[in-house]
C-alpha cells in the first residue's frame, strides 16, 4: 500500500508501471489462445509488435487519453483481423477508454466510444462476417467497451464530488476563521471603545460642576459620540457574521451618516466642509456602504498623516453614479509605504467596477477621487444593485 501510494503521487511513473504490467500480463495470457485457436494465426514478430504498441500508448492515458484510445484501437482492429487470436488484446482499449472517462469530460469520453463502436462493428460486419449475427456482435463490443466507459465517468464524478466536498469545507473553515478574528476585533476594540466613551463621560460629568474651556468640553463630547457611533457599527457589522439579535437600532453605515461623519472629523485643529452636487437619491446598498466607508478612510487618512489644516469632502450625484472627493492641504507627498487604506479603498471600488484615484495635488494637499457607477434609472439601479451585491459577496 505504501509503494502504491508513491506511484500515485508521481502520476508519470505510475501510467508508466502500469503500462509495463498491463502488458506483460496481455502477452502472457495471448500466448495460451494460439493453441485453444488454432484457426488463428500464431503470435510472430508482428503480433509482438502490436501488442508492446498497445503497452506503450497506455503510457501517455492520462496525457493524452484521445491519443490512446486511437492507438489502442487501431491495435486491437490490425491485431483481429489481421487473423491473430482474440484474447487479453480488447484490455488495451478497455484501459484507454476508462483513462478517458476518468480524465476528460462525457461530452469527450462518449462521442469518441461511440465511434469506436460503430467503427468495429462496421469492420467486422465487412471484413470479419460475424457468424453469430449483428445484434451479437453489437452486444459484445458495447460490453468491453462501453463498460470501462462508465466505470470512468463514475470515478471521475466521484473524484469530482471529493473535490468539491475539500472545496466547501475550506470554504467553511476560512469562514469560521473569519467569524473569529471578526469576534476577536469585537472584543478587543470594542473594550477600548467602550473605556474610552466612559472616560470621556466621566471627564464630562467632572466638567459639568467645574466648568472649564469650552473647547475641551466639545472635544470630550466629540470624542464619547465617535467611540459610541464606532462601537454601535462595530455590533452591527458582526451582527452580520454571527446572526445575532438584539444589534443597535441605528441606520446602516451609508452616505445618510456622511454628514455626522464628517461633523464628528471637524475640530479645533482641521475645519472640515461638506458640499453636495446633484440630485440627492436613493443609492444600491454595496454602493452606498463603499462611498461612506472611502470618505471614512479618507478622512482618518487627513487626520493621521496630512497635516492639514482644511479639508473638503465632496459628494456629486451623477447620472451615471456618484462620485466622491476629499481634498485636504495638508503636506502632500507620495503615500508612506506599509499602510493599508489606500489599497482598501481601491478594492471597494473594483468590487463595484468603479475608479479610484489617489495622489498629491500640485499646489500641495492630497486629493482622493472615487467614481461608483449606478445609474440613475429604476431598472438600471436594480441591476447595479444585484452586480454589486454580487461583487461583494
Amino acid at each position: 500500500m505504501h509503494l502504491l501510494h508513491r506511484l500515485t503521487a508521481r502520476p508519470r511513473l505510475y501510467d508508466a508501471v502500469l503500462a509495463l504490467v498491463v502488458g506483460a500480463a496481455v502477452v502472457a495470457g495471448s500466448l495460451p489462445t494460439q493453441g485453444e485457436q488454432p484457426e488463428r494465426l500464431h503470435l510472430d514478430v508482428t503480433a509482438f509488435a502490436l501488442l508492446a504498441t498497445g503497452a506503450l500508448a497506455l503510457g501517455v492515458r492520462r496525457r493524452s487519453p484521445v491519443l490512446t484510445c486511437l492507438v489502442t484501437f487501431a491495435v486491437v482492429v490490425v491485431f483481429i483481423h489481421a487473423g491473430y487470436p482474440y484474447g487479453p488484446v480488447f484490455a488495451y482499449v478497455m484501459f484507454a477508454v476508462y483513462a478517458l472517462a476518468a480524465w476528460r469530460p462525457a461530452r469527450h469520453a462518449v462521442p469518441v466510444t461511440a465511434a469506436m463502436i460503430v467503427c468495429y462493428l462496421c469492420l467486422s460486419a465487412w471484413v470479419e462476417r460475424e457468424p453469430d449475427g449483428l445484434f451479437f456482435n453489437l452486444v459484445t463490443t458495447s460490453f468491453w467497451l462501453a463498460t470501462p466507459l462508465v466505470t470512468g465517468i463514475a470515478v471521475r464524478l466521484r473524484r469530482e464530488g471529493l473535490e468539491q466536498t475539500l472545496v466547501e469545507e475550506r470554504r467553511r473553515h476560512a469562514y469560521e476563521e473569519r467569524l473569529r478574528m471578526a469576534q476577536e476585533v469585537h472584543d478587543v476594540v470594542g473594550h477600548s471603545l467602550a473605556v474610552i466613551s466612559m472616560n470621556a463621560g466621566a471627564a464630562l460629568h467632572v466638567l459639568s460642576r467645574r466648568p472649564g474651556a469650552p473647547q475641551v468640553e466639545e472635544s470630550l463630547r466629540a470624542i464619547r459620540q465617535t467611540s459610541t457611533a464606532a462601537l454601535d457599527e462595530l455590533r452591527v457589522a458582526l451582527s452580520t457574521f454571527t446572526g445575532a439579535v438584539g444589534a443597535p437600532d441605528r441606520p446602516a453605515a451609508g452616505l445618510t451618516l456622511l454628514p455626522g461623519l464628517v461633523a464628528a472629523t471637524r475640530s479645533e485643529r482641521l475645519a472640515v466642509e461638506l458640499a453636495v452636487t446633484g440630485t440627492a437619491r436613493p443609492v444600491p446598498p454595496a454602493a452606498d456602504l463603499a462611498a461612506f466607508r472611502i470618505a471614512q478612510e479618507a478622512l482618518t487618512n487627513v487626520l493621521r498623516h496630512a497635516g492639514a489644516r482644511r479639508a473638503t469632502v465632496m459628494l456629486a450625484y451623477t447620472p451615471d453614479g456618484v462620485e466622491l472627493t476629499v481634498t485636504d492641504d495638508g503636506r502632500g507627498g507620495a503615500p508612506q509605504p506599509g499602510g493599508s487604506g489606500l489599497d482598501s479603498m481601491r478594492e471597494r471600488a473594483r468590487a463595484l467596477s468603479g475608479t479610484l484615484a489617489a495622489a498629491p495635488l500640485p499646489g500641495g494637499g492630497f486629493q482622493v477621487h472615487a467614481a461608483l457607477p449606478c445609474p440613475a434609472e429604476p431598472a438600471a439601479e436594480l441591476a447595479c444593485s444585484a452586480t454589486a451585491d454580487g461583487a461583494l459577496a
